[in-house]
């Protein structure tokens, strides 16, 4: 019963957007690959929701922002909450809205600066 518990608490990984795994089943390329992933993340400007009118909700989760919540912005200029887009970004690499690449965005703003 112990092992099915921790089994449940690990993290899970999608190494592909059709394949998940707890964290300690991944190979190592799927670790690095993952890691880079996060780096990529990471990168993205978090702030905090002002009211803007031009973003009212977020289109994962369809909940209306609140002032103060904490919300990602994409290169494209879409906004979401950071929960919702990094579990997003996880999968796939591109904006849930318009469909663009964050990782080329992410790569040409690094090659330009």
């Amino acid at each position: 019963m112990a092992s099915a518990v921790q089994e449940i608490l690990q993290p899970v990984f999608y190494p592909s957007p059709s394949v998940s795994r707890p964290a300690t089943h991944l190979t190592e390329e799927e670790q690095v690959k993952i890691a880079k992933r996060i780096g990529l993340i990471q990168h993205l400007p978090i702030g905090a929701y002002d009211g803007c009118k031009k973003a009212r909700e977020c289109v994962i989760c369809m909940a209306e922002f609140s002032v103060g919540d904490s919300v990602r912005y994409l290169p494209c200029m879409h906004t979401y909450h950071v929960a919702c887009i990094d579990d997003w970004l996880m999968r796939s690499l591109t904006c849930p809205s318009c469909m663009e690449p964050v990782d080329a965005a992410l790569l040409t703003s690094y090659e330009t600066s």
